[in-house]
């Protein structure tokens, strides 16, 4: 049984939680020790840890370790603990690194360079646009994207890496059986299949108020930098940029619409000293050089416009607009203006919306 084992087999026991961990740690040479001398003498003098350390004398046993392993072997997952050579770098240096990271999916995204993309779960359709350019073009260049499978900006930052390599790592506030959000559940099973999934939780554990802001220290731990869409000043997204910081990462925002609650809180980073971000080069050229990067959002194919198709994207802005409106500020024709957002569909420039409204394409 090796010492990782144990660490593993300690975090799997219902009642025990980091700080017992951390006193076993600090009060042993070797955490085998549990097995050697009880864990309720090694915690002794530490009142409140007491009656963990009667859990553990009760249930850890190579048997009860041998057979949580077994299980998530079938059910392919990966376990990486604190003390494996696999354990993301930058993660052992967060507050409360977690002990055990339950994986599926690809763990060598554990040892390249990310970027978190996080915000708020109501974004505007700007901020969801701006999510998926980003994500696209910052896993297209080699890094993958981290965020959370939350509504809104998470899931459009994965989205948008997904389209590109699928580089994108999931940090989840439960365990890797319950597909939180449910209507994430094959967004999360994509990111399972072609990017990376992790949590610090067990397999069937639930969701509650408390697990989701401090999985935002994993979001911010794993990445080198993290980039803000859209998020009013006292949204969750300041948690994870508050760990960010306190960690000493990079914090980058991206500039939304002036008089939008939604961009409050990024316009504060911005005013504390974030860095701004309007393209994601903005990005990108802090971790990857030109020459290195082999693909940027400017060598992006793109057909030439004519003339009434540039009026047509001015004219339309960052926010969605219907046709009425196009033909209110255009003076075109309703059959001239179908033709020409006809063919900015065609050329991938803009989306349809439902109500006969459109919106620009941000990659």
């Amino acid at each position: 049984m090796e010492e990782r084992d144990v660490l593993f087999g300690l975090m799997e026991l219902d009642g025990v939680g980091w700080e017992t961990v951390q006193h076993l740690v600090e009060r042993t040479k070797d955490i085998r020790e549990v097995f050697d001398r009880s864990a309720t003498q090694i915690l002794k003098g530490i009142d409140i840890i007491q009656t963990k350390g009667k859990v553990i004398d009760k249930f850890l046993t190579n048997e009860f370790i041998e057979g949580k392993l077994r299980f998530y072997k079938d059910c392919g997952v990966n376990i990486i603990t604190f003390f494996d050579a696999e354990y993301p770098p930058l993660l052992r240096y967060v507050f409360r690194p977690p002990w055990v990271l339950y994986t599926l999916g690809n763990v060598e995204l554990f040892q390249r360079p990310s970027v978190a993309i996080v915000g708020t779960r109501n974004p505007t359709r700007y901020g969801r646009e701006v999510a998926e350019w980003f994500g696209y073009e910052i896993a297209a260049a080699g890094i993958p994207v981290v965020s959370g499978l939350a509504r809104g900006i998470d899931s459009c930052a994965h989205a948008g890496a997904l389209q590109s390599t699928g580089d994108t790592i999931a940090v989840l506030g439960n365990g890797l059986n319950v597909r939180y959000p449910p209507e994430h559940h094959r967004l999360q099973r994509e990111i399972e299949e072609r990017g990376l999934v992790v949590s610090e939780y067990g397999w069937n554990t639930k969701p509650v108020k408390g697990t989701f802001p401090f999985r935002n220290r994993i979001i911010a731990g794993l990445s080198r930098g993290t980039l803000v869409v859209e998020a009013s000043e006292k949204s969750g997204t300041v948690i994870t940029t508050d760990f960010a910081l306190n960690f000493g990462r990079d914090i980058f925002a991206v500039p939304g619409l002036i008089t939008s609650p939604k961009s409050a809180g990024v316009y504060k980073l911005i005013r504390e000293g974030a860095k701004l971000a309007i393209t994601p080069r903005d990005v990108i050229s802090e971790y990857v050089s030109l020459k290195d990067e082999g693909r940027s959002e400017g060598e992006q194919s793109k057909e030439i416009l004519t003339d009434d198709e540039q009026e047509v994207l001015q004219a339309m802005g960052v926010e969605a607009v219907t046709v009425d409106r196009l033909i209110d500020l255009t003076a075109y024709s309703f059959g001239h203006l179908h033709s020409v957002l006809l063919s900015l569909l065609v050329k991938k420039r803009i989306r349809a919306l439902p109500g006969s409204a459109y919106i620009v394409r941000m990659n």
